[in-house]
């Protein structure tokens, strides 16, 4: 891990609009404002920067191109996948885990960090029988989630149970390997992943909300989360409510 008296976080870009991928920095930065946050794109492929980078966030975005995970690559509800990017990021984590840092998946982040462990997807989890996870117009989705009690996810929040936001129509279906389900929504869908043996390794935690997006941000799966990511950096921190 690279020692520095500023926090560097890496964060992929999510290839959406500027004002939804400000939403991680400033989230980030209401836990230190300190912390300098380094876009990781494929437009500019800039790979190398994660060199000196303290930890990797992998953000929300886009469908992962089901090819890579033997999904139905014509499925209408499949839209807007960019092969450029799953491959760029799925470099990003094979480095990051190679360079020991913490790492945090949130939503399409989760995704794609399962897929890259082998895991598979549900292509539209409505189609599938589930509940919608999307807000329909400017309404938030929200939901209750259950959270297994020995998990990591559960010491770092203090709570088993929660309300988080949606934004998804993909989730995962199989889990890859070495990675444990610890976290379910109320109708079943997997919602935080971690490792099955975390052992000595770093912080590594996958959720399918989307903790910058909370109005709450009091909500211990907001606040508490990005204390202990912050806090697994090694650098004292103090949260700004």
């Amino acid at each position: 891990m690279v020692k520095e008296d500023v926090m560097k976080i890496a964060v992929t870009d999510s290839m959406g609009s500027n004002h939804k991928f400000q939403r991680y920095i400033d989230w980030l930065k209401r836990g230190d404002p300190s912390v300098e946050c380094i876009r990781l794109s494929y437009k500019i492929v800039n790979l190398s920067t994660l060199n000196s980078c303290n930890a990797l966030l992998l953000t929300g975005g886009n469908d992962v191109d089901p090819s890579l995970y033997g999904g139905p690559v014509t499925h209408p509800a499949i839209t807007d996948v960019n092969r450029k990017r799953d491959d760029f990021e799925r470099d990003v984590i094979d480095k990051a885990l190679s360079a020991e840092i913490p790492i945090l998946g949130v939503c399409r982040g989760l995704q794609i960090a399962n897929v890259y462990f082998g895991g598979t997807l549900i292509p539209d989890i409505e189609e599938a029988g589930f509940n919608p996870h999307q807000g329909k117009s400017d309404k938030e989705c929200r939901h209750n989630i259950m959270i297994e009690r020995k998990s990591m996810l559960a010491r770092i929040s203090g709570v088993t149970t929660g309300n988080v936001n949606s934004s998804h129509h993909q989730a995962v279906q199989k889990t890859g390997k070495g990675l444990k389900i610890v976290a379910r929504s109320d109708d079943g869908i997997i919602e935080a992943m971690e490792f099955e043996e975390q052992g000595d390794k770093p912080f590594f935690q996958l959720i399918q909300w989307h903790p910058e997006r909370m109005h709450d941000f009091e909500n211990p799966l907001s606040q508490a989360l990005l204390k202990h990511f912050l806090s697994t950096i090694g650098k004292g921190i103090t949260i700004h409510t």
